[in-house]
């Protein structure tokens, strides 16, 4: 069984064959809603495909919609996790816009602890306003894409965390490094689809997870049914299954 912990299948580039996409192969693929309507495409995707679980959240980039919260919040009791949520300084320069994002993020990490939902967080250029913030909340997370440093990933693994590894690692040396330095119990797999594809310019696909697999396994040296089997498993202790 394959997992892609992170992916957005309910976005327009999947509107033609998102039937076809889905069932490629053997996975379980955790759709992540980055807004309220998009919350709800989640949400809907997940009951007519069984192998898509829902996350419901609300990006760090859509700070503006901090309106649609209300609506966002009651959604999460029928998810298995919380996200897209975080920090995003990369794109959010203005201090009161990332200051609300803070507001925001705590909000979803007060809630991931009272309902025992995992967080799956993006973070960019926000690590050290994360890691002051995440020692305060009993509460399972991910780091989605981690792009940061070596020395805050293994921050993140004392701490329990988990980093999920896109496709984009094959091309990716830094990527590779981060895997080579942290313990398979704390690695998971992703795609972002359609973002951050194995070979630029593609759309990239939850079944392209397999990627992520053969890379680990190359680097770590371990064998490839073996990686499978080590995601499965920190998946289902990171929800519950």
């Amino acid at each position: 069984m394959l997992i892609d912990i992170h992916a957005h299948v309910d976005s327009n580039e999947f509107f033609q064959d998102i039937g076809n996409v889905i069932s490629r192969c053997n996975i379980i693929i955790v759709n992540a809603g980055v807004d309220y309507e998009s919350d709800l495409r989640t949400l809907e995707l997940s009951t007519k495909f069984s192998n898509v679980f829902p996350a419901i959240g609300l990006h760090p980039e859509f700070v503006e919609k901090v309106n649609e919260l209300e609506n966002v919040i009651p959604l999460v009791d029928r998810a298995v996790a919380i996200s897209e949520v975080g920090l995003d300084y990369y794109w959010v320069k203005d201090e009161e816009a990332r200051r609300r994002q803070i507001n925001i993020l705590n909000i979803f990490l007060e809630i991931g602890e009272k309902k025992n939902k995992p967080l799956i967080v993006h973070i960019r250029g926000g690590i050290k306003d994360f890691l002051d913030m995440i020692g305060s909340f009993n509460v399972k997370f991910v780091m989605h894409a981690f792009e940061g440093s070596i020395k805050n990933a293994l921050k993140i693994e004392d701490l329990g965390g988990y980093i999920s590894i896109p496709p984009i690692i094959v091309r990716d040396k830094y990527r590779q490094q981060i895997v080579k330095q942290i313990n398979i119990n704390n690695l998971l797999t992703e795609t972002d689809s359609p973002f951050l594809p194995p070979r630029k310019g593609e759309r990239n696909e939850p079944c392209n997870v397999k990627y992520s697999i053969e890379k680990i396994a190359e680097i770590k040296a371990i064998p490839l049914v073996e990686v499978e089997k080590y995601i499965e498993n920190n998946f289902k202790k990171l929800i519950n299954l």
